[in-house]
């Protein structure tokens, strides 16, 4: 088995990056103004400073705001770019003006679907939310076998013919959580239950074909709801911008008019797009319009929400000029983040990567620093957990980097980011997840309230590492010399008694039942006792019926 890696990048600081451009690859970018265009460029290249004075060119030259589209991946790039775009156009002209069109896909799918009904005057429609495709799902496949596995489950009809190797699973989350995510990848690349049908029997996937039924059973009951409540239509994720695609190629009328509303489009992050956004694109910025796509095919890292890295490559021959000629491609060469040592250490891994390369040759500037590249290898997690706290504890204390200036770039959350987080608060290293990055039951102001559910009404869930977590959570407040001096009051007290259980076990225990609380002076016992009053009152609330 190989050791876990762990890199350290040392890069040149966001000031260096220059307010104005100089490139003549990038001016040429940002004076393009007929038909489309791909603009490839690899980190640090200035692809989207690129994209915010172009847009900035456009409003100078007299472009009413509202008809330029700006489309990118993701709530929070679309916010930053927004704030990009706008602080540019109030520093060029002097005044703040109307503020350009940003939208991620789903934000402008929306928009148009509300639009159409404001017009057709019906309610305007909602986003149907994860949880709530979760409740619909699992309902529809808890009709089949018995929650308990008990006697008589497989006597119970399977409408769907699930695949007998699966029907234990059924009633498990992680069985409907990776249902919703299969019908999720389906509607974003127009997969319909016939199509998966075919495909599963073409693959031997048994699981398909029975997910294509399930597929049917699931949008009727969808359209049926939505019927008999008298409501607005609810759309999930992936099928709201096959909504939206298919409620323009419905209505010419609408298509025509939001063509001729749209002077110009930019598409920042080309290779996190998947099928459906870029039908929809080619919807509304086909056939030769003025449409400016930037894009790394190698920085794709958002397969598992069905974005397709290939859409880079085809751009050119799907997103043609109104002549029918393959679009331009135009490469960014100069990289303003990264000096000549971490570009050679980055050449030398990409020799590995498939594709082309081209994009991969950045230059540095010339009065770039070096920058370097360490690789370390550890024998455990553990060890690389702590070696990291050291390393941005001693470049914050040593070197006086701030903590904002810092980042971990972790492969896996759900995996890596519990251990990680523990090694760092330990030394006193503050850390921030941004929230969107993570499922709502693992945000830092859920996760711990669910916990503290679970143990209050499932108390065998009530662990060592479960009463340490909601020690340390805001619920408790506790911080590693607390929990220390309470572990010792609680130890001191059971010597005395001639009880010799670890200090894990008695935590465990004084949360259960804080009695024994009392007798540890007060400032080191508050946190247990706050935790022990809420999981009390969560079990009391419990017990009341309904």
């Amino acid at each position: 088995m190989g050791g876990v890696q762990a890199y350290r990048l040392v890069r040149r600081p966001a000031e260096a990056v220059p307010a104005r451009l100089d490139d003549p690859e990038q001016e040429a970018v940002v004076g393009h103004t007929d038909g489309p265009l791909l603009v490839l460029g690899g980190p640090g290249s200035g692809k989207t400073s690129t994209l915010v004075e172009a847009v900035a060119a456009r409003v100078a030259e007299g472009v009413d705001p509202e008809r330029i589209l700006v489309l990118t991946f993701g709530r929070r790039a679309s916010t930053a770019l927004r704030h990009r775009i706008e602080a540019r156009i109030a520093g060029a002209e002097g005044k703040v003006l109307h503020e350009p069109l940003v939208r991620t896909f789903p934000a402008y799918a929306f928009g148009l679907l509300r639009r159409a009904a404001a017009e057709r005057g019906e309610p305007s429609p909602r986003l149907l939310t994860g949880p709530e495709q979760d409740l619909i799902i699992r309902e529809l496949l808890g009709v089949i076998g018995a929650e308990d596995g008990s006697e008589g489950a497989d006597e119970i009809e399977d409408p769907i013919g699930w695949p007998e190797e699966l029907r234990p699973a059924l009633r498990t989350r992680a069985f409907a959580e990776q249902l919703r995510d299969l019908l999720m990848r389906a509607a974003e690349r127009g997969v319909g239950p016939v199509e998966l049908a075919r495909l599963g029997e073409k693959l031997g996937r048994a699981d398909w074909p029975a997910a294509a039924r399930f597929l049917r059973q699931y949008v009727a009951v969808l359209a049926l709801r939505d019927a008999t409540t008298r409501g607005s239509v609810a759309y999930d994720p992936a099928e709201l911008v096959r909504a939206a695609a298919g409620l323009l190629t419905d209505d010419p009328e609408l298509l025509d008019a939001e063509r001729d509303r749209l002077a110009y489009v930019y598409l920042d992050e080309l290779a996190d797009t998947d099928p459906a956004q870029l039908d929809l694109l080619d919807l509304v910025a086909g056939g030769g319009k003025p449409l400016v796509a930037f894009g790394d095919p190698d920085s794709s890292t958002y397969a598992f929400r069905g974005a397709d890295p290939a859409a880079v490559g085809a751009f050119p021959h799907r997103f043609r000029t109104a002549s029918g000629a393959v679009a331009r491609t135009l490469l960014l060469p100069t990289s303003y983040r990264a000096g000549p040592g971490l570009l050679d250490a980055s050449r030398r891994l990409a020799r590995r990567l498939r594709g082309p390369a081209a994009h991969r040759d950045l230059r540095p500037l010339p009065d770039a620093e070096t920058g370097t590249v360490e690789v370390r290898t550890f024998r455990s997690g553990t060890s690389e957990a702590a070696y990291l706290a050291h390393a941005l504890r001693s470049a914050h204390l040593l070197d006086g980097v701030p903590w904002s200036r810092m980042a971990v770039v972790l492969r896996s959350t759900t995996l890596q980011l519990p251990p990680l987080q523990r090694a760092l608060h330990t030394v006193g290293v503050p850390t921030v997840v941004h929230a969107e990055d993570l499922p709502l039951h693992l945000q830092p102001a859920v996760a711990p309230f669910l916990l503290l559910l679970r143990c209050a009404l499932e108390p065998d869930r009530l662990d060592e590492e479960a009463a340490v977590t909601l020690l340390h959570s805001p619920l408790g407040g506790a911080d590693p010399l607390a929990e220390r001096r309470l572990r010792q009051g609680l130890r001191a007290l059971a010597l005395a008694a001639g009880d010799r259980r670890p200090s894990g076990d008695l935590l465990v225990e004084a949360l259960r039942d804080p009695a024994e609380l009392v007798a540890i002076e007060r400032r080191w016992a508050e946190p247990a006792q706050a935790v022990a009053a809420l999981l009390a009152a969560a079990r009391e609330a419990g017990a009341v019926p309904g």
